[in-house]
């Protein structure tokens, strides 16, 4: 079975492209995205797809003309429009005191999902293949990652799909040969200082010494890492739900009543719920926290990363962030706009917002508390970051009248000494989410949206 054939097979069993779809296809102009693109193309009858090729300058090399020239001239072959850009990705990475290559990523996905948008496109195609997929569950290998590292890439992230992950690089550059597809390889691949690239350039190739398709075998365990992952991710909810004591308190007991492995998947849970995020949770801090459980009695603390205390009295294990103090100022006064669809950080704030556009999800409940489905219809733009002032106020959600703000945040469970940090989503109207604490009624998705606002809130280390 040739690769186009492959690639069709698995868009169709896994989904990935509904009937009259538009898709932005993600295109560099390497072998992997023009292949991409030609799949698609050829897809287009079968969903009868709409499909607008997008083109970013990261502004890293000096000779990036190359790329858009191929790009455009399967723009023109094909008859497709073109949505290209440039960004001063270097520049920007030192003014967020980012590494080029967390940079380039946030580059890229503000310039798609805003040219999704500006396209009317609902899928954003990317050319992963399963190459890629080798290189990233042995680069979270190396680093000693648990299952949700060592799934890798996943085919569907909404907007995002992957339809290449079934193939590998050498088979894109194949299949653009056979099909006279011109492409360009960017030489920054071929620098070994890079750890991506040496996996891919000396690590692979070795390790065909002793398994003849090391990519599928990796493939494969990454479809089972990441079925664990689902299956570990149930478990701990049920977990987080038998042992919860309020929205930021464990029951000891019930916690030691589990297995330790179980009992450290609800504590990493609640640590993750209270912090927004599971990024920069090792695993000797939640060693840590099963400490206190296990040897400790009566009153006992762990410090966690990001001000997270874990604090446990009794039969009570408490999760609380450390209130402001000498190392952490007050937040400041003051605004910060949103881009929609996109993503911000707000160091003065320590919060990183992303959002977008997705298609109506079946189940409108927030898959944690720093996730908002918000009715895009309600919005009246700018949408803006801030803290709490006196007078606040917000009709939470499934309530027939307006609260006090600082009413709202006491019922969420937030101590005094952390509601002046909460941060506060926006527009010209009033207050649309207080994070991590309720959703306006105001804003909920009405039964006759087909598509939601996605607005997700990450701590920053």
């Amino acid at each position: 079975m040739g690769m186009f054939e492959r690639v069709r097979d698995e868009v169709r069993r896994r989904g990935l492209l509904s009937p009259g779809d538009h898709v932005l296809v993600a295109v560099s102009g390497g072998p992997d995205s023009m292949a991409l693109l030609y799949c698609l193309w050829w897809l287009r009858r079968d969903y009868d797809l709409s499909l607008t090729i997008a083109h970013l300058d990261h502004g890293i090399r000096p000779d990036t003309g190359k790329d858009l020239e191929a790009v455009r001239w399967a723009a023109e072959d094909l008859g497709l429009p073109l949505v290209h850009g440039r960004r001063d990705v270097p520049a920007f990475a030192r003014e967020r005191k980012l590494n080029l290559e967390e940079a380039a990523r946030i580059a890229r996905r503000e310039f798609l999902e805003r040219a999704a948008e500006e396209a009317g496109a609902s899928k954003i195609a990317l050319g992963h293949t399963r190459t890629d997929l080798a290189e990233t569950v042995l680069m979270h290998l190396l680093r000693g990652a648990g299952p949700g590292g060592l799934r890798g890439i996943l085919f569907s992230a909404p907007p995002y799909i992957r339809p290449l992950l079934c193939v590998s690089r050498r088979e894109t550059e194949e299949f653009c040969r056979a099909h006279d597809i011109p492409y360009v390889i960017d030489p920054t691949n071929l620098d070994t200082k890079l750890l991506r690239n040496a996996i891919r350039l000396e690590l692979l190739p070795y390790l065909e010494r002793f398994a003849p398709d090391p990519e599928g075998a990796l493939a494969r365990s990454a479809e089972l890492w990441a079925e664990a992952e689902e299956a570990l991710g149930w478990a701990a909810d049920r977990a987080l739900q038998e042992a919860r004591l309020g929205d930021r308190a464990l029951s000891v007991g019930r916690l030691m009543e589990m297995p330790r492995s179980v009992r450290a998947l609800a504590v990493r849970a609640m640590a993750a719920e209270v912090l927004g995020s599971e990024r920069g949770i090792d695993r000797v801090h939640i060693e840590q926290v099963l400490h206190i459980l296990e040897v400790e009695e009566g009153h006992a603390m762990a410090t966690l990363p990001k001000g997270l205390l874990v604090e446990r009295w009794r039969d009570r294990l408490r999760f609380v962030l450390a209130p402001p103090g000498p190392g952490r100022e007050a937040p400041p006064e003051g605004e910060w706009e949103l881009p929609l669809p996109g993503e911000r950080e707000i160091p003065e704030l320590g919060w990183r917002f992303r959002l977008s556009l997705i298609p109506r999800p079946a189940d409108l409940r927030p898959p944690s508390p720093y996730v908002a489905y918000i009715d895009p219809r309600k919005i009246a733009p700018p949408l803006r970051v801030r803290t709490r002032r006196p007078g606040d106020r917000i009709r939470p959600l499934g309530f027939p009248e307006a609260k006090k703000l600082k009413d709202l945040l006491s019922s969420a469970g937030i101590p005094p000494e952390e509601r002046d940090r909460v941060p506060l989503l926006c527009d010209k109207k009033g207050i649309i989410w207080a994070v991590g604490a309720r959703l306006s009624e105001d804003y909920k998705v009405e039964g006759d949206a087909t598509e939601v606002l996605r607005v997700e809130a990450e701590r920053l280390k």
